[in-house]
């Protein structure tokens, strides 16, 4: 039994498993399951525990009195019973996240709050330097003849820079004023310049 169970290891391993390792199957197969974990965080939201996984599904997953067993798809152990409708997990995952986000911020003393905060405004004011140095080098390749598709690309590196510097910066007013998962904070955020002006 033993000899006839090894035969059939080498012959899989010969005749399947090399054979689709030199074609790159794991790697495909890896590739996979991250575009569709990427796709299914379009509709599903992400685990509130461990942050790298999306909440879904299983293929198997047998209903209990109308609440299905959703869990991460990172496999780090959180799972909820909800109905199917992904909207209805999605309002179950973002208040667990906005009661864990608001437990952390209560924990925090005056000193490491300050230090958060102090962290996220060094990161924005490192992003608008960033920022101010893409466009004046932009300006001077354009001041210097380079072509304008040049001058373009260059330029097109502001928006990123600024976006990132605009997010720090909405990260350290969370953390002063104690807003987290309000509906509409950064609209209202954007709106009232408070990024311009600074933290109030």
């Amino acid at each position: 039994m033993k000899i006839l169970a090894g035969a059939k290891r080498a012959a899989k391993f010969t005749f399947v498993d090399m054979p689709l390792s030199i074609l790159g199957w794991r790697q495909l197969k890896a590739n996979h399951g991250y575009i569709s974990d990427l796709w299914h965080s379009l509709q599903n939201p992400q685990c509130p525990e461990c942050g790298r996984g999306v909440m879904h599904l299983p293929a198997d997953a047998q209903p209990d009195d109308s609440l299905y067993p959703w869990e991460c798809s990172a496999k780090c152990g959180f799972g909820v019973l909800a109905p199917q409708d992904p909207a209805e997990i999605r309002h179950i995952v973002q208040a667990r996240s906005e009661t864990r986000g608001k437990q952390r911020l209560a924990f925090l003393g005056d000193p490491e709050r300050d230090k958060l905060i102090a962290s996220h405004l060094r990161r924005s004011r490192a992003f608008w330097v960033a920022t101010a140095v893409v466009f004046l080098t932009a300006m001077w390749q354009l001041a210097a003849g380079a072509p304008v598709l040049v001058v373009l690309s260059v330029l097109s590196l502001c928006l990123p820079f600024s976006i990132h510097a605009i997010r720090w910066s909405y990260r350290a007013w969370q953390v002063r004023t104690g807003t987290l998962f309000v509906d509409g904070a950064f609209g209202r955020y954007l709106r009232d310049m408070l990024w311009v002006r600074g933290i109030q």
